[in-house]
């Protein structure tokens, strides 16, 4: 039984209801055109090698935009036609949501954020792929270990090497590691 008005002959959401599909995605575009003039102080532009660290937050947000347009327009086409439900329902063959593998994985999340200023971004992001292919079912080590250094080394590049955005390397051995690492990958 759904909470909605509907339609008594058509069972479709009437009025104001019929538009809260397209709230969401509507409410992200939005936010992705107006956020970047707010979140980033440009400055005067300087002579940098690379795309600079606001190269990457910016392509993040240009895409959030690209694709909540699409999904806005899908859903105003939904409404358009008869018969076509929202996009905000999950699929009928994926399982049930989880509310505590949801808490875990925002736990290990916080706790990859916390690790990583101890630790520093590269032993941090190891760990954290390893024990989210964990975590997600994948166990096999021949596929989990690549996935985690090739993961790390291809976001040690992007964030480090190309957009010059300077991540944390931890504190003592893992400052001196991390500096290590950034030489043999050829980042320094």
């Amino acid at each position: 039984m759904s909470a909605r008005p509907h339609h008594p002959e058509s069972g479709t959401a009437t009025g104001l209801v019929a538009l809260l599909p397209a709230l969401l995605p509507a409410a992200l575009l939005v936010l992705t055109l107006v956020l970047p003039g707010v979140m980033f102080w440009r400055g005067l532009p300087t002579n940098t090698e690379g795309l600079g660290p606001a190269a990457w937050p910016d392509t993040m947000l240009i895409g959030l935009a690209f694709f909540s347009a699409l999904w806005l327009g899908r859903e105003i086409w939904a409404l358009r036609r008869a018969g076509r439900s929202s996009m905000l329902h999950a699929p009928d063959e994926e399982e049930p949501y989880s509310f505590k593998k949801a808490l875990v994985g925002i736990a290990l999340i916080l706790i990859y954020g916390w690790g990583m200023q101890i630790v520093g971004f590269a032993l941090a992001t190891v760990a954290f792929i390893i024990v989210w292919c964990v975590y997600a079912g994948v166990r096999r080590p021949v596929v989990v270990l690549p996935v985690a250094l090739i993961g790390t080394f291809a976001l040690l590049w992007v964030f480090m090497g190309l957009a010059l955005m300077p991540l944390s390397r931890g504190v003592g051995v893992f400052d001196r590691f991390s500096i290590w690492l950034l030489q043999i990958c050829g980042i320094y």
